[in-house]
């Protein structure tokens, strides 16, 4: 069962991560218009596919435990607290630095994930 929530949360995750770097393209390119057309019609999906993201890593970290998982998982886990509130007031005030810093951030995020290295690539 744990590999099928492994594998819905990342689609989750993806989905979650594929949202915040349009958003983060469609402010650089200053397109506000369409950024805002963007986010009133992922209003509710993204909400539901953020919530769901949670639950399910949620419930992998209950069931698989903080012990059983090297300290690259410790750093992210660190960086999804910083940049869901970070990504939530940047993309709801415009504020450019924030929303697209939060969205470099779950690249980052991703990548850590991935690599399940604090070191990445190298």
């Amino acid at each position: 069962m744990i590999t099928g929530i492994k594998h819905l949360h990342t689609l989750l995750v993806f989905l979650f991560v594929i949202t915040y770097v349009v958003k983060a393209i469609l402010m650089i390119t200053n397109q506000s218009e369409l950024l805002a057309k963007y986010r009133k019609k992922t209003m509710v999906p993204e909400m539901i596919v953020a919530t769901l993201f949670v639950v399910t890593g949620l419930y992998m970290l209950f069931t698989i435990g903080m012990g059983n998982l090297g300290g690259w998982f410790h750093t992210k886990l660190t960086l999804i607290i910083l940049a869901i509130p970070m990504g939530f007031i940047g993309y709801k005030r415009n504020n450019k630095p924030m929303a697209i810093g939060a969205s470099l951030l779950f690249l980052y995020i991703l990548a850590l994930a991935w690599t399940k290295s604090l070191t990445l690539f190298f």
